[in-house]
């Protein structure tokens, strides 16, 4: 009975407060009255009398004999009250001794009033330590009274002597809680309340609120301040002031009052001019109309109208208060561009308080500043002008605020509400800029599937990696956490791009117990971290199951691929090679159907293809094995690299080469020699599957372009040095054997998947083509690659349903498009869902502008020449010498360009890329992940890369 919440639920069902969050914390009748006004103190002492006199009844009705057992079942129900219910008991404990004995309760309760009338006289300074001591004593005289006044109510001195201790207990027991929990009894005592120095919870405080406290915990310059914990119901009494150890408000101190609504200043609502703020007030009685006010504007018509457009729930609104800064210049600024999310800080002021300026009656200074090329707030302050309002030291330091602020925030832009009073800057708001939303990140995504995609491509990849995360992320979370999200959403096109869901990703990483640093991974490309524990434990059951899936993820795979993959290709290649029945004399119909069924197969090899890598990668990371341990003989690349080398040795041994023969001059050679044209054939029938991007079904096969590949294998006979150098695991120890051992068959499954996977791909697009032919025969299409405008449904559509109508249209208005899409620098991250109208390159991070820094993925260091290619068909000179060659991207079908250079430069990737492979394969040095290198650098410029540092230097033109 004592654990039941009784005074909590009451209050919370009528008040919609939580007695544990506000006061001292305990659940007590006293803090009813204090917290939740009258009524909910009423029904409190209501529920308490009952809970205290229903012990002793039962004690009377079922031990008519043994009035011990009275005070024995108080004192249970004090002890559960106060170690479950977290309240004092006392309450309790008065009625209950009350119906135990009137006499023995009134003598009580006289003894405690008269010590108390003593204390008071005797240290009139100190009256609550006075109504403490009488409390206490009060109590104590208790097995006095029991004594004097229950003796001729007694039938043996045992039972009297039972009864004593009983009461003993009681005493001792309400004493002691009363000293472990403090002034639990005080209606006056002044309360603490929690300021903008504590962690506030923004689900009692609201966002405004936590957000100030997260900044002024931080270092940053905020007001202090005292919060209010959130009003929930119109009716709910205010608290007096007198309760509470604020500052009483005079014309030297004057305080501002603010609403902190739960849902406020949020990530996805502002509820921007919704609440009211009041300021400067400077007297009490100000200060409690000020807070009524700020309350009640919770409750206007058009708060409730916004709550519910935005189907934000009642949760209730708390009370900022803070002093008021008396401003020469306030305003607003952001962190970022508020409409496209461009490298601007927006900064406007007017003279005085921020609210005239986001009031909208004046027109406020504007100022824009591209901060891409400004590094130091010195820089800054040189760059800029002074204004009539704004000095431009104070300008530099308010740009460089609003960065540190939306790193603070792991790089979401922030709307901030800032005064200046000659001394200093104060932020009084920092929010984010809710349209800025979702925030969309290159990171991985450059290197999944790089370059510009066409609708048709991404209409098919769309589909099948967001489901597959999907599926992921829904494994480790449960269906019901799951359920909130749209994995659809995961990736998107802009500026045919591709782009994957920062915010989205940010928010599963918290759900998953992840360290907010992940939303940075995304973001930066920074490093995780650790996640704490006590956070990582909920998830613990799904990332088991993940795990598990993990573990048995080889196996699944060798029997998918025997029992599905294989007999599939298998019967894809006879298709392909049937003289009899080629692809393009089948109907329309028989090819849409073979498009299906290949992307049935898809669906399942992405699972085994996203899961694969991520499963190596951890298991790499825990049982710390180096990139070169790993085989790559089952790597496409690795395998086709190595066969066309072995024929180039053929080639070298059966004809006698000069060292100075021109490419021209072996391509004559090699024409000369019928065997060999046929093993270069038939290499490029094993291998034509692969392209320069693997994921793109629109960008041209190796076996498309053999022209390409017949002079990458001139180039190899040409320089007979090139060769592949293998790793000797009988080198390690041990231990490195078996850490190993544990990643050692996930890089073979991984090279497998990868194989499976690009020639389903690699046939998907052979059969578009062949549509495409059919489609320019019916006049629907001008060219082959007009397909690849289409999305797949349009296509369905058209042969299915008979709807042409407008595909020409189509076609054309979307090629235009792309082709100007294909000229743009996108940046790594774009705020909103469109692209700044400005696309500036992105800002290297280097100390110094000739030096640039990525990931060192392949070890050594050399000098050289650039060379930029853009795509594989890129050719380089005839000449024997290498260059230094910088690459958009390094699928797997670049490498027959990438193993013939001095040097790998990539603007994307890493150091399990492809390109990371082949260049490690051959010791080239290499370097990924320099944004826009392509555009950075340029032919003929001498650099040094530096593959053990992941640096490029432009090195002087002498």
């Amino acid at each position: 009975m004592g654990a039941l919440p009784l005074t909590h639920f009451v209050v919370k069902i009528l008040t919609g407060i939580d007695l544990t969050q506000v006061g001292t914390g305990n659940v007590s009748v006293a803090a009813a009255f204090t917290h939740a006004g009258k009524k909910a103190g009423i029904a409190a002492v209501l529920a308490e009398i009952a809970r205290g006199i229903l012990p002793i009844l039962l004690a009377k009705a079922w031990f008519p004999g043994i009035s011990a057992l009275e005070l024995v079942g108080l004192i249970f129900l004090v002890l559960g009250r106060y170690f479950v219910a977290r309240g004092g008991g006392v309450t309790n404990a008065t009625w209950g001794t009350l119906v135990y004995s009137v006499t023995v309760t009134l003598s009580t309760i006289i003894t405690g009033l008269v010590i108390w009338q003593i204390g008071r006289l005797v240290t009139p300074s100190h009256p609550t330590q006075a109504r403490l001591r009488a409390v206490r004593w009060g109590c104590l005289s208790g097995p006095f009274w029991v004594g004097l006044w229950r003796i001729p109510f007694t039938t043996s001195l045992a039972d009297f002597l039972l009864e004593i201790l009983a009461a003993i207990g009681l005493a001792v027991t309400l004493v002691v809680i009363n000293l472990r929990q403090g002034d639990d009894f005080g209606l006056y005592k002044k309360q603490r309340l929690l300021t903008l120095s504590d962690p506030l919870d923004e689900t009692i405080y609201g966002a405004k609120a936590s957000r100030l406290s997260q900044l002024k915990r931080a270092g940053f310059k905020v007001p202090s301040g005292w919060v209010l914990p959130a009003f929930k119901l119109k009716t709910q009494t205010s608290p007096k002031l007198s309760h509470f150890s604020l500052p009483i408000p005079n014309a030297n101190l004057p305080l501002i009052v603010r609403s902190s609504a739960i849902g406020e200043d949020s990530e996805n609502n502002s509820a921007a001019g919704q609440y009211q703020t009041i300021g400067p007030v400077t007297t009490e009685t100000e200060l409690i109309e000020a807070i009524d006010c700020c309350r009640q504007s919770y409750w206007s018509s058009e708060a409730i109208s916004y709550r519910r457009q935005r189907q934000i729930p009642d949760e209730g609104i708390a009370i900022l208060i803070q002093p008021y800064i008396s401003s020469k210049a306030a305003g607003v600024m952001f962190s970022r561009h508020p409409l496209d999310g461009s490298t601007k800080v927006i900064i406007e002021a007017l003279p005085g308080g921020a609210e005239s300026v986001v009031g909208g009656k004046f027109t406020p200074l504007h100022l824009e500043i591209d901060f891409t090329n400004l590094k130091s707030k010195k820089e800054m302050s040189n760059v800029l002008k002074n204004s009539s309002l704004l000095p431009r030291n104070i300008i530099a330091e308010l740009v460089k605020l609003a960065q540190d602020i939306e790193v603070f925030y792991h790089g979401l832009p922030q709307d901030i509400e800032w005064g200046w009073d000659e001394e200093n800057i104060w932020i009084l708001q920092s929010r984010p800029i809710t349209n800025l939303r979702p925030i969309w990140t290159r990171t991985i995504a450059s290197e999944v599937i790089p370059g510009t995609i066409p609708p048709l491509t991404w209409s098919i990849n769309r589909p099948l990696t967001c489901g597959v995360w999907g599926e992921i992320f829904t494994l480790v979370l449960g269906e019901e956490k799951a359920a909130s999200l749209d994995f659809k959403e995961t990736a998107t096109l802009l500026g045919s791009h591709a782009y994957f869901n920062a915010t989205l990703l940010g928010a599963i990483f918290r759900m998953m117990g992840l360290p907010e640093q992940g939303l940075e991974f995304l973001l930066r490309g920074q490093k995780m971290g650790k996640p704490p524990l006590s956070k990582v434990l909920p998830s613990l059951p799904g990332l088991l199951r993940l795990v598990r899936r993990e573990m048995i993820l080889a196996q699944s795979f060798q029997r998918d691929y025997r029992q599905t993959f294989l007999p599939a290709l298998n019967r894809l290649k006879a298709e392909s090679n049937n003289q009899s029945s080629p692809l393009n004399s089948q109907s329309l119909t028989e090819l849409l159907d073979r498009t299906e069924r290949i992307q049935e197969l898809l669906k399942s090899l992405t699972y085994y293809n996203i899961l694969g890598p991520i499963g190596l990668a951890i298991r790499r990371t825990i049982f710390r094995v180096s990139d070169e341990w790993l085989p790559t003989e089952n790597n496409p690349e690795v395998m086709a690299m190595c066969s066309l080398q072995t024929l180039a040795d053929k080639f070298r041994e059966q004809i006698s080469i000069n060292e100075t023969a021109s490419l021209s001059e072996l391509e004559q050679q090699f024409n000369q020699i019928s065997d060999l044209q046929v093993e270069f054939t038939e290499w490029l029938n094993t291998y034509g599957y692969l392209s320069e991007v693997g994921t793109n079904i629109a960008v041209l096969t190796w076996k498309e372009q053999p022209e390409v590949f017949q002079k990458s294998f001139l180039s190899m006979i040409q320089n007979p040095t090139v060769k592949v150098e293998k790793f000797n695991p009988n080198k390690l120890s041990f231990g490195q054997r078996w850490r190993l051992s544990q990643c050692r068959e996930r890089a073979i499954i991984k090279g497998k998947i990868a194989e499976a996977y690009g020639k389903l791909l690699a046939n998907l697009r052979w059969t578009f083509l062949a549509i495409a032919e059919k489609g320019i025969a019916l006049n629907l299409l001008d060219k082959t690659d007009d397909i690849f405008f289409l999305e797949f449904a349009e296509i369905q559509d058209w042969i299915r349903q008979d709807n042409t109508g407008t595909l020409k249209i189509k076609v054309k208005e979307r090629r235009e498009k792309f082709e100007q899409n294909q000229t743009l620098k996108v940046p790594n991250l774009v705020y909103g869902n469109t692209l700044p109208k400005t696309l500036n390159s992105t800002k290297i991070e280097s100390q110094n502008s000739s030096i640039f820094t990525g990931i060192p993925a392949s070890v050594g260091c050399v000098e050289g020449i650039i060379q930029i290619c853009r795509s594989i068909g890129d050719s380089l000179n005839n000449s024997s010498e290498k260059y230094i060659l910088v690459v958009p991207y390094t699928d797997a079908g670049w490498a027959p360009l990438l193993i013939n250079a001095q040097a790998i430069i990539s603007e994307v990737g890493g150091q399990l890329s492809h390109g990371a492979i082949i260049a490690r394969e051959y010791r080239i040095p290499a370097v990924m992940n320099i944004p826009n290198a392509v555009s950075l650098f340029r032919n003929g410029q001498r650099v040094r890369v530096d593959g053990y540092q992941g640096t490029v230097e432009i090195l002087a033109e002498n």
